[in-house]
């Protein structure tokens, strides 16, 4: 038994524990605006992992035969824990999440916005398209078809707003603010 690491003292617990916050992370960043609780879980769950993985760690380098500098090749696996924190940071940072769920959803959203202009009075409510729940689907004053997503952002109303025929305004003094993703399709958030 000489060499072999304890099962508690194994590196790989951290890396398949990371594998819970990676998911939230990418889950909190996939609608417009993130959503709110699933970040504040996120940051508990980074702030558990990282806990263990220094734990874990300084008990894995304890365990090592004397002398520990030709066995330390065997911890390895502890890296993967920062590999998996900087890919993530990095998916997240460069919105690559949010372009493929935008991209998956296309069509349903599409599909959400047709039946608001079939309606008599262009709203509809509570709407399940893919990972999103929209909340609200209305067209707004300027034409706009605003597709609020249920639990997005902070406090502000945040999704998504199509606008076939105009480039929509930041400065109606109604207080949303769009920022464009791709053809007629925007973000949108509501600022107090």
């Amino acid at each position: 038994m000489v060499g072999r690491v304890s099962r508690w003292r194994s590196p790989w617990w951290p890396v398949i524990a990371a594998a819970v916050p990676v998911l939230l992370t990418l889950w909190a960043v996939s609608a417009p605006g993130g959503y709110f609780g699933v970040a504040l879980s996120v940051y508990g769950c980074w702030l558990v992992v990282g806990v263990a993985w220094l734990v874990v760690g300084v008990l894995a380098v304890l365990a090592l035969p004397r002398p520990r500098k030709p066995h330390v090749g065997r911890l390895w696996p502890f890296l993967l824990v920062p590999a998996l924190v900087v890919v993530t940071w990095a998916a997240v940072r460069t919105e690559v999440v949010q372009s493929a769920v935008f991209e998956a959803h296309r069509s349903g959203l599409e599909a959400v916005v047709a039946d608001v202009a079939a309606e008599p009075d262009h709203r509809l409510l509570d709407r399940q398209v893919g990972l999103h729940t929209i909340r609200t689907a209305k067209v707004d004053a300027g034409g706009c078809t605003l597709l609020t997503v249920s639990d997005a952002g902070f406090l502000d109303p945040t999704g998504y707003a199509y606008c076939p025929d105009r480039v929509p305004v930041d400065a109606n003094g109604d207080g949303v603010i769009y920022e464009h993703i791709e053809g007629p399709w925007y973000e949108f958030a509501v600022r107090w």
